[in-house]
């Protein structure tokens, strides 16, 4: 019986507990409730977030991936370009460098004739003062000898 009473007591305990502790166990649910479902919200949020950064990453990857290829295809034309530029400055610099060299050839036979034909010159001007010599005699060899040298030089020139 004792076992019963005690029984009865608790029922009744517990009975009043319920009774007047109701609301508050309520309000303390509430609250719990409430608490999880604003960081079940800020979760949600958190991961839109993220995925919205993971978006944006992705995309400047993308991009990134498309400016190098970019970056590099330019780089390929630049070079190309250089190795035109270089190879038309050296066509060029040959060309001169073969023009300057025709013009000194051309320069040193133009003064091989002329030394050859100076050198004519004063070969045929002993020679023909030799034959005048050994021909002619007297003061009109000398006059006739002295003219014609004063005229050859402007003759061969």
């Amino acid at each position: 019986m004792e076992t019963y009473i005690v029984g009865l007591a608790l029922l009744i305990f517990l009975a009043l507990v319920y009774w007047k502790g109701k609301a508050a166990i309520a309000a303390g649910l509430d609250k719990k409730i409430e608490s999880i479902r604003s960081e079940i919200a800020q979760a949600a949020q958190l991961r839109e977030e993220a995925e919205s950064l993971f978006a944006e990453k992705s995309k400047l990857a993308e991009s990134a991936a498309d400016e190098a290829a970019a970056i590099v295809a330019q780089a390929g034309e630049e070079a190309e370009r250089h190795r035109r530029n270089a190879v038309e400055t050296f066509e060029a610099v040959a060309e001169r460098r073969r023009a300057q060299a025709e013009t000194k050839i051309a320069q040193a036979e133009a003064e091989a004739v002329r030394t050859v034909r100076a050198e004519a010159t004063n070969i045929a001007l002993t020679a023909a003062r030799q034959v005048i010599r050994a021909e002619m005699t007297g003061a009109r060899a000398e006059a006739l000898l002295d003219s014609a040298i004063d005229d050859l030089p402007g003759r061969l020139g």
